[in-house]
C-alpha cells in the first residue's frame, strides 16, 4: 500500500511530460544511491528505502510512493517534491508550484543604504576611538567570510576599541538608517560576518583579555579575543575553558554567537553553556548587564542568538582546573553501529576527557553516480578517545575495558595545552595548499542515535572522498542533558551524533555540489536532526521556524523588543 499517491491532469504529449520528469528528477536528487529507470510508461525511482512511481498516460500523470528509512522520516519532502515534479511536467519546466504546495518565503527587504556624507564619516571618527573605513576602502578580506560563497561590500567598516566606540557605531547606524553586521575571525559560512552596504564591526580589534580570576575560576574577555590566546593565558595557571573548538583561531563573540562545540561538549555542552555574565549593547546605545539571574531573557537570546539580538562588549567565562598531560588512544571502527555504541559507552563511562571522531574513507576506485565515474571509497570511522593526567600513568586495559574496536592503532601522550591546539597542522597544510581560499559550504547538523546510523548508510556511499582533500568528514558524539541554551538547538534524545561534510570546494565545482550538500541537508532535517548554524544555511522563513521549533516564538519576541527595525545581521534569519 502506497503512502501517498496523487493524479494532476496535462495537456502535454506523452513524450515531452518524460523528458520533463528525467530532467526534473535528476535536479532534483543528484548522486546515484536511488535507482532511476522506465518500464514502459512509468517512471521508477527505487532505492534508500523509497519505491515511487510516476506513470504517464495520455491527458494525466499518476505518481505514488512507498516509504521506508531513511527516506521514511522526511515523507513530506518527498511528497512535495513528488508533487512540484508532477506540476512541472503537467504543465511545462516553467510552471510555478502546485497552489496546494509550500512555498518559497519572500525575501527580507532590508533598510534602504544611503551614501554616508564624508562630513558624517568625520564626525564619527571624532567619536570614535578606533579605526573608520569607508566601504570603498574596504579591504577584501571584508568582502566575505570563510564560506567565500557570498561577496558583498560594507559602506563603513568600524574597528572600535572600546564600548562607547560601539555605541557610537549603532547611534550612526540608526541616523543614516544603516544596518549593523559584526565580524570576529568571519569563520561562518552563510550570510554572517559581512555586511551589504551597511556598518561591519570588525570585533578583532577589542581582542582584550580583562581579567582573570583564579579562584573563581572565570576569565573575562572581549568579544574579539582569539581562544587561543584565552587557552595560553588561563593554562598559565593550571586552568583552560571547558570546550574548545578545534580551531582555537576564531573568537570568543563568534562561537558564543552560533554555540561552540568541541571534542569536550559531551561532558560540558557547548561554548554556551560555560558563560557566567556577559554585557552586551542593543541597538537603542543601551548597555546591559545579563547572566542567568539577571535579565535571563536577554542572556539567553544573545547565546547561540546568531547576533540577532545585541552586540557583544565582555563575556565571563567558566574555566576548569586542568591537569598536565594528555593520552589519546587511536581506535579505528570499520562499521557505523559498532562506533556508536562504544561512543555510547565512552561517553557513559565518565573515563574520557575528550572524543574525537570523523570518518575516513579508503579509495576503492570509480563507479556510476549521476551519469558519470565517480571515485568511491570503504568508509571507517577513527576515534580518538583522550584522557588527562599528571603523574600516575594511565590505565590503559581499564580505560578500554568494554570497547571493541577493529583495531587499536596508536597511544600518543601530548602536554594539555599542546593537545587543545593540535589541530593547527591541519589547517596550515590547507592554507599551503590553497584550499583555504576555496568555497566552503559547510553542511553540518546534529542527529538522534535512533536515525544516526541509517544517516550514514544513506549518505555515506555516494560521498566522494575528494571530500578530505581540504576538509573532512565530522563525527562528534554529544548529550542532549549536559546543555541548557534555549536557542541552541538539537534532537531530544539524550545521545546524539554531530556530523560534519566540510568541504573545499573550487569555485567552478560549487554549482555541482551545491544540490548534494543541500541533500545530505534535507535528509538530516527530515529525520529529526538539526542544523549547526556557522555552516552554510540557505533557509526560507517556513525552514527557520521548523528549525526553532517551540523557540521560534521566543527568538521573534526579543527580536521584536531590542531589535524592532533589524539592524542587527539582517539577511539570514528570515522573520
Amino acid at each position: 500500500m502506497s503512502d501517498f499517491e496523487f493524479s494532476v491532469p496535462t495537456s502535454r504529449p506523452v513524450a515531452e511530460v518524460k523528458a520533463t520528469i528525467e530532467t526534473e528528477i535528476a535536479s532534483r536528487l543528484p548522486g546515484g544511491r536511488i535507482q532511476r529507470f522506465w518500464e514502459g510508461d512509468v517512471f521508477r525511482l527505487v532505492g534508500m528505502g523509497a519505491d515511487g512511481r510516476i506513470e504517464v498516460r495520455p491527458g494525466e500523470i499518476r505518481a505514488s510512493a512507498t516509504l521506508k528509512a531513511p527516506l521514511s522520516f522526511m515523507k513530506s519532502k518527498v511528497e512535495q517534491g513528488l508533487r512540484e515534479t508532477v506540476a512541472r511536467a503537467a504543465a511545462g519546466a516553467a510552471a510555478a508550484a502546485p497552489a496546494d504546495g509550500p512555498t518559497q518565503a519572500a525575501p527580507v527587504a532590508l533598510p534602504p543604504q544611503e551614501e554616508a556624507p564624508p562630513t558624517d564619516l568625520d564626525e564619527l571618527r571624532g567619536r570614535v576611538e578606533g579605526v573608520i573605513l569607508p566601504g570603498v576602502q574596504a579591504h577584501d578580506e571584508f568582502l566575505t567570510n570563510f564560506g567565500h560563497i557570498h561577496h558583498w561590500r560594507p559602506r563603513v567598516v568600524v574597528k572600535p576599541v572600546t564600548a562607547e566606540d560601539v555605541l557610537a557605531a549603532l547611534a550612526y547606524a540608526a541616523r543614516h538608517g544603516l544596518t549593523v553586521s559584526t565580524r570576529g575571525a568571519a569563520h561562518s559560512q552563510s550570510e554572517l560576518a559581512i555586511s551589504r552596504g551597511g556598518i561591519l564591526l570588525d570585533m578583532k580589534s577589542m581582542g582584550r583579555i580583562l581579567a582573570l580570576d583564579e579562584a573563581a575560576r572565570t576569565v573575562t574577555v572581549e568579544p574579539g579575543a582569539i581562544w587561543r590566546d584565552v587557552v595560553a593565558r588561563s593554562y598559565r595557571h593550571g586552568l583552560m575553558p571547558p570546550v574548545l573548538t578545534n580551531n582555537l583561531s576564531v573568537t570568543v563573540g563568534g562561537t558564543l554567537s552560533i554555540a561552540g562545540i568541541g571534542v569536550a561538549s559531551f561532558r560540558y555542552g557547548a561554548q554556551t553553556d560555560n558563560v557566567e555574565e556577559l554585557t552586551v549593547a542593543t541597538v537603542d546605545g543601551t548597555v546591559h548587564r545579563c547572566s542567568r539571574h539577571e535579565k535571563a531573557d536577554l542572556f539567553w537570546g544573545v547565546l547561540s542568538g546568531l547576533g540577532q539580538i545585541a552586540v557583544i562588549l565582555e563575556a565571563r567565562l567558566r574555566l576548569r582546573r586542568a591537569k598536565a598531560m594528555t593520552r589519546t588512544y587511536y581506535l579505528l571502527y570499520d562499521e557505523p553501529r559498532r562506533f556508536l555504541e562504544d561512543a555510547r559507552t565512552a561517553m557513559e563511562s565518565g573515563r574520557w576527557d575528550y572524543i574525537e571522531s570523523w570518518c575516513s574513507p579508503s579509495l576503492q576506485g570509480f563507479k556510476w553516480v549521476e551519469g558519470g565515474r565517480q571515485p568511491f571509497a570503504r568508509w571507517f570511522f577513527p576515534a580518538h578517545l583522550t584522557v588527562e593526567f599528571e603523574g600516575k600513568e594511565p590505565d590503559q586495559a581499564a580505560l578500554l575495558d568494554g570497547l571493541r574496536p577493529y583495531e587499536t592503532l596508536y597511544v600518543d601522550d601530548l602536554p594539555t595545552h599542546e593537545f587543545a591546539n593540535r589541530m593547527l597542522p591541519a589547517f596550515d597544510l590547507w592554507k599551503k595548499l590553497g584550499t583555504w581560499e576555496h568555497h566552503h559550504p559547510w553542511m553540518e547538523g546534529i542527529l538522534g542515535y535512533s536515525v544516526a546510523g541509517d544517516f550514514l548508510d544513506a549518505v555515506l556511499p555516494d560521498l566522494s572522498p575528494g571530500v578530505q582533500v581540504g576538509g573532512h568528514v565530522l563525527l562528534w558524539p554529544a548529550r542532549s542533558s549536559v546543555s541548557e541554551v534555549p536557542l541552541f538547538m538539537h534532537p531530544q534524545e539524550e545521545h546524539l551524533i554531530g556530523f560534519g561534510i566540510l568541504p573545499a570546494v573550487p569555485p567552478k565545482l560549487w554549482e555541482q555540489a551545491k544540490p548534494r550538500l543541500q541533500m545530505a541537508s534535507e535528509l538530516l532535517t527530515g529525520m529529526g536532526g538539526k542544523r549547526y548554524l556557522s555552516g552554510f544555511i540557505d533557509f526560507d522563513q517556513a525552514q527557520w521556524r521548523e528549525h526553532f521549533g517551540p523557540q521560534w516564538e521566543r527568538l521573534s519576541a526579543l527580536k521584536e523588543l531590542y531589535d524592532p527595525e533589524g539592524r542587527l545581521n539582517p539577511g539570514f534569519v528570515k522573520y
